[in-house]
């Protein structure tokens, strides 16, 4: 199991105050700008619990949610494989949600859509009884869609998100809580799954840490290498928490939905992105997997998880960008002998590995990639 660090926390209402001064700051962006009221890393947002009146606690002793993991040096050796590892990329739709389920250690990477329930019932049918780490690349509903229900059906350790805020989503709740404030007797719904999933997050108890580039992490007998982002730039897809995770000899690579800026951001940093089992970009869109990015991940398998409507034909679909999966992505990939399986076509696909071997197996389909990854 991954160190856990102890964590000092408040004895009383820190998560009723944390809802209580969510209110307060959104009151505050409805009147004075949302930009500038809610700009700033999630954990400053709900630092606002300090401020509150009653029930947050002393403000020097109120942190925002704590992470619990430790960086680990980068010359630190890699951990030994110690059983085998199965990642299961579901069949969310066009969503993502992968689940790494190793011998010692088991990581969440986002949650599928908030008007679908698949994850919580697949984690339970394959045997989850508690997640290390639970993390959102990015807070769109595709990706945390059902966080709210991970977080309680099973216990969390620690939570990692990206920082960014969906202004989307907290802009029309600011409105809603300005019409509650002015006018008390109308029935105004300020739900949104941005909010639930912050308060899931608070309720549970579970560690919170917002990763940056160049942080490395052991969790159980796998390896953490943080890529992306290295500072926020306001856009969401942009900032996707990207993740290199090593298991022994085999390698997977998760870049949420970054695209292209991100990548040459990455490439830029001399991250080492070398990586077999690739999940594409942005659900396989042209607005990510480039050229020079696929070159310097070298992948002999890429993954993407999209729906069925995304499989439009002909130049209809080579129209759109964010076609999922795109032409232009698919024939690079074909350029570069990489083998590329969808969710869309072969539903829920898992890759399984003793951290020397690969093999995929695919719930519409039978094994069919066999590799030793004894080159790297």
């Amino acid at each position: 199991m991954p160190y856990i660090a102890s964590v000092h926390r408040p004895a009383i209402g820190f998560e009723q105050g944390v809802k209580r001064c969510r209110l307060l700051t959104l009151e505050f962006a409805a009147r004075t700008g949302l930009k500038k009221a809610l700009r700033g890393a999630l954990p400053s947002f709900l630092a606002m619990g300090a401020l509150a009146l009653g029930g947050c606690g002393a403000p020097a002793e109120t942190p925002a949610l704590t992470p619990r993991m430790e960086p680990v040096s980068a010359v630190e050796p890699l951990p030994e494989p110690v059983g085998t590892l199965h990642v299961h990329y579901l069949d969310v739709g066009t969503a993502d949600s992968t689940l790494l389920q190793g011998p010692d250690f088991t990581i969440l990477i986002d949650a599928g859509l908030p008007d679908r329930n698949e994850v919580v019932p697949y984690l339970t049918s394959v045997g989850v009884e508690s997640i290390d780490l639970l993390i959102g690349t990015h807070p769109h509903d595709d990706h945390i869609g059902q966080f709210p229900d991970v977080l309680e059906a099973f216990p969390v350790s620690e939570v990692w998100m990206s920082g960014g805020i969906d202004t989307v989503q907290t802009l029309e709740r600011a409105v809603k809580t300005l019409l509650r404030v002015l006018e008390p007797e109308r029935r105004v719904d300020t739900s949104s799954t941005f909010r639930c999933t912050i308060d899931a997050i608070a309720a549970s108890g579970a560690g919170y840490n917002e990763p940056r580039a160049g942080e490395i992490y052991t969790v159980g007998s796998s390896r953490i290498e943080v890529v992306h982002p290295a500072a926020l730039t306001g856009d969401l897809n942009r900032d996707s928490v990207s993740v290199r995770i090593v298991y022994g000899e085999v390698v997977f690579l998760f870049t949420g939905d970054a695209g292209k800026d991100a990548e040459n951001s990455m490439i830029a940093r001399g991250h080492d992105l070398g990586a077999d089992i690739l999940q594409l970009g942005h659900h396989g869109s042209g607005q990510a997997s480039s050229r020079k990015f696929l070159e310097v991940v070298k992948p002999q398998v890429a993954i993407y998880s999209a729906g069925e409507e995304h499989w439009l034909a002909g130049s209809f679909r080579e129209a759109f960008s964010y076609a999922k999966p795109h032409p232009d992505v698919l024939d690079r990939l074909a350029a570069m002998d990489v083998e590329v399986y969808g969710t869309d076509r072969y539903g829920t696909i898992v890759v399984m590995t003793d951290g020397i071997t690969y093999e995929v197996v695919l719930e519409h389909g039978t094994s069919v990639t066999k590799q030793n990854c004894a080159r790297r």
